[in-house]
């Protein structure tokens, strides 16, 4: 039976690389201009999508079978694998037949096209089932019912006209440019080459080669276990732009050598969490969600790049200074393994060659996929001179075929959550979310400003970063335009704190991930990234309040100030957090560095004369006193906080 199974897998696999490969040839050749018809350029893109998320559900099914599975749950998984391809395929295939026609006619539809909309609609709920969970699945499909009938809800805030059926499936799709079209747009011409641009630098080894990197700054610093993590992590997630899979990936590495080195293993857990979410509002990637906002805001995606750059080095550092902090309270050594620099230079070229010539064409505004084409071609050109270090046949094409699962069950993501926007832009749902903060909330900018936090933190919990940064943004961000606060600014708010919800419980994906490999458990995993986190919930405020955060690169010294202000505080919190500066502090002195902290944020974004100035006296105050007694025996806080 076994071998029957294995069989089968083998023909699924095939049929993969088949679709696979022929997808990215469609879509290269789109790079270049050469397709012209959009509504059957896009159902050609959707139906591929679909057709090899099927593939995928199928394989993963008997790999379970293969296992050792062969309960009734294997046969429902199967089963609801093959009829989900099945049913998704039949909707997008007829869609892709009829584009033109569809296009032409909208919203005046006859009963068998809105009958295959609803097809097509199902199929696509249902892989989204099977590859991105309930959750999900259950929020898109609430919405998509709103849609329908939301006009019998009696509330005057959330009703919205009764809709034909033609009508809404023609907003869910059918249309071929609205609803599960809208963001596959995205997926098609912006994001494909650039995922798979990441998973080929994986490929050729910038995985090891950053970890490398790590090391050699950590043989210089307490603590310094933790630098592959910060920076292999870091470097790794801002180019793959996903938080838990980065964790899986990287944390295999990383959290092993922390625990070897004196970090508890919650810590250890906690230290790559927060480095994995780094990279997601770090440049160039953003966690696919500064694509979208470049399609909301109608702007070039590398003007959100650059816009965010600032904002993302803040974050890093008030990481590194928590994790400094902590290293010292509890006297870790430095890192006492070597790096290997012949690893280093042999695949450094691979990276920074490639990365440079990204980097550039993004900046000199070509587009995000030919930047993402040219970016694999330069990375596998270099890779050939890497000499023993050069990737084996056997592990390109793993890293070629992990590529196309990536960008086919992304590009799935983004075509599941279409509707999701549309139906909120459509019904005007999102406008009105907006007037009810505003009646909820007192009329304080900066109450209101907490409120749009905690709500992001919440609508956040438990979702992809893009789905998260979609539903808060177009739930919070017309309420933060009506309090005054310009749109990107707006944007950049909402999207920091969906990349904070993958850490703050009672979720917490990403620390979920990292505290399983850590052998840790989750709360006081989950405790430790809230502390290291800490240091960085100030920044959205940040850049709120003094807007020169997102001119970069039209910046002037003016931004000076605004980063040591806030530096200054990341270090207080952290010594607040971890209770050590020069030794360990008291309870007392740590409620003084915490008031100290809740000072500079008042400074940051109220009176910066009179409360700037108290802020660093008190600053430079409580450090003389802590040196002053540094001798002193001060007992720490009980747990000692491993």
């Amino acid at each position: 039976m076994d071998k029957t199974w294995r069989t089968i897998r083998r023909a699924v696999v095939v049929l993969f690389w088949f679709a696979g490969i022929g997808l990215t040839l469609y879509i290269g050749v789109n790079v270049f201009g050469f397709i012209r018809n959009s509504s059957e350029h896009y159902s050609n893109f959707v139906l591929a999508i679909v057709f090899i998320s099927g593939l995928i559900a199928i394989r993963n099914a008997i790999d379970e079978r293969l296992r050792g599975e062969t309960g009734l749950i294997f046969w429902a998984r199967l089963g609801i694998a093959v009829a989900a391809m099945a049913i998704a395929v039949a909707g997008a295939g007829f869609i892709r037949l009829s584009a033109i026609r569809l296009e032409t006619i909208q919203p005046y539809f006859d009963d068998f096209d809105v009958f295959m909309g609803l097809v097509f609609t199902v199929g696509v709920l249902l892989l989204t089932w099977i590859h991105w969970g309930p959750l999900l699945t259950g929020i898109v499909s609430l919405a998509i019912l709103y849609f329908f009938f939301g006009h019998n809800i009696e509330s005057v805030l959330f009703t919205h006209p009764e809709y034909t059926a033609a009508f809404v499936v023609n907003y869910l799709g059918l249309g071929v440019s609205q609803g599960f079209f809208w963001l596959a747009q995205l997926a098609a011409d912006s994001i494909y080459f650039l995922i798979l641009y990441a998973a080929i630098l994986l490929g050729v080894g910038v995985l090891r080669m950053v970890i490398e990197v790590g090391k050699l700054s950590g043989r210089r610093i307490s603590g310094g276990a933790a630098f592959p993590a910060l920076i292999g992590s870091g470097i790794v997630a801002s180019v793959m732009g996903q938080a838990v899979a980065n964790v899986v990936l990287t944390g295999r590495f990383t959290i092993p050598m922390m625990k070897r080195n004196g970090f508890h293993a919650s810590m250890a857990g906690a230290i790559e969490s927060v480095a994995s979410t780094s990279g997601q509002i770090m440049p160039p990637i953003l966690g696919l969600a500064a694509f979208i906002m470049a399609s909301f805001l109608s702007v070039p995606y590398i003007d959100i790049a650059l816009a965010a750059l600032i904002p993302a080095l803040l974050f890093l550092s008030g990481v590194t200074i928590g994790v400094l902090v902590y290293s010292r309270r509890h006297k870790l050594p430095k890192l006492d393994q070597p790096a290997d620099m012949a690893l280093i230079l042999r695949m450094l070229p691979a990276f920074v060659g490639s990365f440079g010539v990204v980097l550039t064409m993004l900046l000199l505004y070509y587009s995000p996929s030919f930047a993402g084409l040219v970016g694999i071609g330069v990375a596998l050109f270099f890779c050939m001179f890497q000499g023993k270090y050069r990737p084996t046949w056997k592990s390109f094409v793993g890293s070629v075929e992990e590529g196309l699962v990536l960008v086919t069950l992304l590009s799935l993501l983004l075509i599941a959550i279409g509707p999701l926007g549309q139906v909120m832009i459509t019904t005007n749902l999102s406008g009105r979310l907006g007037t009810v903060l505003l009646t909820v909330l007192p009329d304080t900018a900066i109450v209101l400003l907490i409120g749009g936090m905690i709500v992001s933190l919440v609508l956040g919990m438990g979702l992809p970063t893009p789905v998260a940064y979609v539903v808060v943004a177009l739930a919070i961000v017309p309420f933060m335009q009506q309090i005054g606060i310009p749109a990107l600014q707006a944007h950049l708010f909402v999207f920091y704190f969906a990349v904070f919800s993958t850490l703050t419980p009672p979720v917490a994906v990403s620390v979920l991930a990292a505290a399983k490999l850590a052998d840790a458990r989750f709360l006081q995993t989950a405790a430790h990234a809230m502390k290291l986190s800490l240091t960085t919930f100030i920044i959205p405020f940040a850049f709120v309040y003094n807007a020169e955060l997102t001119a970069f690169p039209n910046i002037s010294w003016a931004v000076v100030p605004v980063v040591l202000e806030v530096v200054l505080i990341q270090w207080t919190v952290s010594v607040a957090a971890y209770g050590h500066m020069r030794r360990a502090l008291g309870r007392l002195e740590r409620c003084a560095f915490a008031a100290v902290s809740l000072l500079g944020f008042s400074a940051m974004v109220g009176d910066r004369i009179l409360l700037d100035g108290l802020f660093v006296g008190l600053v430079a105050a409580m450090v003389a006193w802590v040196w002053v007694f540094a001798p002193a025996k001060i007992s720490p806080p009980v747990g000692d906080e491993r």
